[in-house]
């Protein structure tokens, strides 16, 4: 059988494309939803299933990608057939003419200022998500009091994020640094690091899941790191890293008593997922 290409990286080459007056691009969107029917992986299979499981496959969900980068995941919804779905970042990455090209008319991409109000009326979304925003957002505060403005009663957000206690940051790609002091840490980047490390010190606010949950709880009800979910549910189709120690993990997690505490110490050190209810 055929190996299936990762569905994120199709339309990563795609969005890359999109100036190319050559494409059918009708033809590029059935081939993009053949690949979904047939299965193929996809690396933000966790944001969807989160998504997915709240809207009860109502498709008029009203979905906000909070910091939604090259709009991967906006797509990767839009072509699931949730049509509402809007993406907004500081920095302009995603090229909406890809929305056009591909006839998704309703959904839309806005750059924002980093301490503005967003440019949406209060409670207009059904679900607000990030993955991967957070640890390079200064003003916290700001984030999640726009998220709560936004978001509709009954609605939740789903943040999915790397935290100061993670050891290893994927940034920089190294392990422990950033647990040291400014002056250290920016010193010890500059050596083992592939970017400067004044650059990653003012490009990454690693914070406590405590700072966040904290924050959080200003303007939501329920505050909760759901990370122990994901842990204890299956790898996903993707995983670039070891699937074996990924599965064992997994079914380590599920064991009564010591398995679940010992998975609850971890997801200390893990990416954060915090689930946020009005």
């Amino acid at each position: 059988m055929k190996k299936l290409p990762v569905l994120d990286t199709v339309i990563k080459n795609l969005i890359l494309s999109v100036d190319d007056e050559s494409n059918d691009w009708n033809k590029e969107k059935q081939k993009l939803k053949d690949l979904i029917d047939c299965g193929a992986p996809i690396r933000r299979n966790w944001a969807i299933n989160q998504i997915e499981k709240y809207c009860n496959s109502d498709k008029e969900t009203v979905i906000l990608d909070y910091g939604c980068g090259t709009g991967i995941l906006n797509l990767l919804l839009m072509l699931k057939g949730y049509e509402n779905v809007h993406g907004v970042d500081i920095v302009e990455k995603f090229n909406d003419n890809i929305l056009h090209k591909l006839n998704f008319n309703k959904a839309t991409f806005k750059l924002i200022k980093g301490n503005e109000k967003l440019p949406y009326d209060d409670e207009s979304f059904d679900i607000i998500t990030s993955s991967l925003v957070l640890e390079h957002v200064e003003n916290i505060d700001h984030y999640y009091s726009e998220a709560a403005r936004l978001l509709k009663p009954g609605g939740v957000c789903f943040f999915h994020f790397p935290h100061r206690l993670k050891p290893y940051d994927s940034h920089s790609r190294c392990w422990f640094v950033h647990y040291f002091p400014k002056p250290i840490r920016i010193v010890l980047w500059n050596i083992f690091a592939r970017q400067d490390g004044q650059y990653l010190d003012e490009y990454l606010y690693l914070r406590t899941i405590y700072s966040h949950k904290k924050c959080a709880s200003n303007y939501f009800k329920i505050v909760e790191n759901r990370a122990l979910d994901r842990i204890k549910g299956p790898a996903p189709v993707y995983y670039e890293g070891n699937m074996r120690l990924r599965n064992l993990v997994s079914r380590f997690a599920n064991l009564n008593l010591i398995g679940n505490f010992t998975a609850r110490i971890l997801t200390l050190f893990l990416s954060a997922d915090l689930f946020l209810r009005k």
